[in-house]
């Protein structure tokens, strides 16, 4: 990545309220911060979220998106998809569920507060982003596919599966 980018990846126990809504409000109290957030469920580990982000930067960079912005390109390679109903469907933040914030900038300072005001207002809980078997075996199921590889090779076919997402 030829610029440099300050990351945050957060989870947060439980979400309550309507998504959408939630989103929309965090994104116009920092418009300098980028933020998806998505189903902690999804999330197979704090790497996933940052792998899948690292190649939502590096598709942005390229001028090669499938999406229009940078946090919907996170979602769609969290997801495995170059659907964005879909991404929606299969990550998309859920109401009263675990999630997850991807926030990234080139502001430093930016990324801070938004950090800031995150913990201020959620309860965060990184250990809802951590990988297990139950979240395996859901990811398995919606990529339709079972793998021959040992949970800590998981990881790497997740983020094969999100990179040769091309635009169509």
């Amino acid at each position: 990545m030829a610029d440099r980018w300050s990351v945050l990846v957060a989870g947060v126990k439980k979400l309550e309220g309507d998504p959408g809504k939630l989103i929309d409000r965090i994104r116009a109290a920092h418009p300098k911060v980028m933020v998806q957030a998505a189903d902690a469920k999804i999330v197979y580990g704090r790497e996933h979220a940052i792998g899948a982000l690292y190649i939502a930067i590096e598709a942005l960079e390229r001028k090669v998106m499938m999406a229009n912005k940078p946090e919907t390109e996170v979602l769609l390679r969290l997801a495995c998809t170059d659907q964005i109903s879909e991404a929606l469907k299969r990550a998309g933040l859920k109401k009263s569920h675990p999630g997850c914030f991807i926030a990234f900038s080139k502001d430093a300072h930016a990324i801070k507060k938004f950090g800031e005001q995150i913990a201020k207002e959620f309860e965060l809980d990184d250990s809802v982003l951590s990988p297990d078997k139950a979240k395996k075996a859901r990811l398995e199921k919606m990529l339709g596919a079972r793998p021959k590889v040992d949970d800590g090779q998981f990881f790497d076919f997740l983020l094969e599966r999100a990179a040769i997402l091309v635009k169509g």
